[in-house]
């Protein structure tokens, strides 16, 4: 007794009619509240302590965004075998180039980054003064000079800034990936905002493992998955006719997320949902604004990049002749064998195929090299089918045709993939289609829990899908970060 009463107030639990606990009980039933919290405790973390260039081709998309703030739009510098790429500073070379080697020794014996950060402060510290005078280092892109800029908006502000202050590699970097970070979760937690019926479940897509990560680091998946949510939220809204037509912000966000990554095309079929299906040619002009300029400017934009997406690498690091990979030979072979594609792709969706794309979905991190802790996948997936089952009190034809648009969007978007990668990534005397990875496929996720909940119609009471959705991102979060500190540190 006598160590309760000297013990602080705020250490003794409060009443459960206290104006804490209600505050508290308010807080966890805001779904917005709760995805910033958790994304700034456990993205933040996870930004800081994965060290620079470990995300997907991070390195790749770091040239990029840098050469866009140069001038290099349109990627045009070439070396003398036709490969694109920018001339990075040599100040900047130096530090990028250490990280870059660094992140090859991962699965080195004994290997761990505490020594590379030793090995780098004692060669900052040994350093003489910079020799501006230096020339810049050609960087190939290495795959990125395929991607258009829409991904990497808070990126090219963050690099404008660094060059302006004249901010050293790993100053730039992380401004980077901070400013990266907050403009996706801002967008991310629009979406869970304004998305009707379906809150919780977009805050726990939103938080899956390969989607946390992928807004901590430099890259185009962040933005392909916050503007997809945005998207797929402003569709439903119209479809709920809820909040008026909001034409100008659904073009907007539909233009950025098809530009975000191609295979995004096929979320302009999301706007079919919005409306009766025999109502849609009086709303052509509708369709067209919302639809077109995404369409237009990425079909503008593989032409102007010539739909060059680096597969010289593949060519190079499999010994295969670079004709194999050209996409008209494959186009050409397309038309006197229809079913190679659909043959390829079959072959490709073994048993053990499935597995790693279903544990990438939910998160392999790094270079596919960072794996969570194995009992973590099926109580994740658990968790998201679960939070797929939410009440849509529509009535039954806008349901059906919800659920309809939205399979059949996720369905292209699949197939999209594996399109691309087909043309793009495989030999034309592949057996299956190389490249794919499962973390492309989140994106396909708020489609897919807009079909089962729009089938379903049903589900645990607001109280149990919130507990759900909280209970999957805090051990998302707790999961993400004990990889990347497990593996690298």
């Amino acid at each position: 007794m006598a160590l309760l009463r000297d013990s602080p107030a705020s250490l003794i639990p409060e009443a459960p009619g206290s104006p804490i606990h209600g505050r508290t009980r308010v807080f966890l039933a805001n779904p917005v509240a709760v995805f910033v919290l958790l994304s700034a405790l456990f993205g933040l973390a996870a930004l800081i302590v994965n060290p620079p260039l470990r995300g997907p081709d991070e390195a790749a998309h770091f040239l990029r965004a840098y050469g866009i703030t140069t001038g290099d739009i349109i990627p045009s510098v070439r070396n003398e075998q036709g490969h694109k790429g920018i001339f990075l500073p040599a100040r900047l070379h130096d530090d990028f180039s250490f990280f870059e080697a660094a992140r090859y020794e991962i699965w080195t014996p004994g290997f761990t980054y505490r020594t590379v950060v030793d090995d780098y402060l004692r060669k900052r510290g040994t350093r003489i003064a910079e020799d501006d005078e230096r020339p810049a280092v050609f960087l190939l892109y290495q795959g990125s000079e395929a991607y258009s800029p829409a991904p990497y908006l808070p990126y090219i502000v963050a690099a404008a800034i660094g060059r302006a202050f004249g901010l050293d590699f790993l100053g730039m970097f992380y401004l980077m990936r901070i400013i990266g970070f907050v403009a996706m979760t801002a967008a991310a937690a629009y979406a869970v905002a304004i998305v009707p019926h379906l809150r919780w479940t977009f805050l726990l897509i939103a938080m899956l493992p390969s989607a946390l990560y992928g807004r901590t680091v430099i890259g185009a998946d962040g933005a392909a998955l916050s503007f997809t949510l945005v998207v797929t939220a402003l569709c439903l809204r119209s479809a709920c006719r809820l909040g008026g037509e909001r034409i100008w912000e659904r073009a907007a966000f539909m233009t950025l997320c098809v530009l975000s990554k191609p295979p995004q095309v096929a979320f302009v079929l999301l706007e079919a949902m919005t409306r009766a299906l025999r109502e849609l040619p009086r709303r052509w002009r509708t369709l067209a604004l919302i639809t077109l300029p995404g369409l237009v400017l990425t079909v503008a934009w593989v032409a102007a990049v010539s739909a060059d997406v680096g597969a010289w690498r593949i060519a190079d690091g499999s010994n295969r002749p670079a004709e194999l990979f050209e996409p008209a030979r494959k186009f050409s072979l397309l038309l006197t064998d229809p079913l190679h594609f659909p043959i390829s792709l079959i072959a490709g969706l073994g048993t053990s195929e499935l597995y790693d794309l279903w544990r990438q979905l939910i998160g392999v991190l790094g270079w596919l090299d960072t794996g969570l802790q194995d009992w973590s996948y099926p109580v994740f997936s658990g968790l998201l089918v679960a939070s797929f089952l939410a009440p849509m009190p529509l009535d039954r034809a806008a349901r059906y045709r919800i659920a309809a648009v939205s399979a059949l969007a996720g369905i292209a978007y699949v197939l999209a993939v594996y399109l691309i990668f087909y043309l793009t990534w495989t030999p034309a005397d592949a057996l299956q289609i190389w490249g794919v990875q499962g973390r492309y496929f989140v994106v396909a996720l708020p489609p897919v829990a807009l079909a089962v909940a729009a089938m379903t119609n049903r589900g645990p009471s607001e109280t149990v899908r919130s507990a759900i959705a909280i209970c999957g991102a805090v051990l998302s979060g707790a999961a993400v970060n004990e990889a990347i500190l497990r593996v690298n540190w």
